[in-house]
């Protein structure tokens, strides 16, 4: 799965972009899961994500002529850039 994974030191956050041509299959939801996961667990935190969290993220980000999305992880918490502007 081809991911782009921004590390901001100054502001001690990470960007981990994801695009829509890498999912195909649950598996690849899975897989993109368990990374975001990986990286929110550096912060403490576990989101409850699934398979349908992600296809809606694809949806909305797809509605905004993007064809990638990105999840931005830090201390704060996690927030999600469907437009593709980060």
């Amino acid at each position: 799965m081809k991911v782009n994974i921004d590390f901001d030191g100054k502001e001690q956050s990470t960007n981990l972009t994801f695009y829509h041509d890498q999912f195909n299959t649950d598996r690849d939801y899975n897989v993109a899961i368990s990374i975001v996961q990986t990286f929110c667990a550096d912060f403490d935190m576990d989101p409850e994500l699934e398979v349908e969290d992600f296809k809606e993220i694809i949806i909305k980000s797809g509605e905004k002529e993007s064809q990638k999305f990105t999840f931005i992880i830090d201390e704060e918490g996690i927030e999600v850039d469907v437009e593709g502007n980060v």
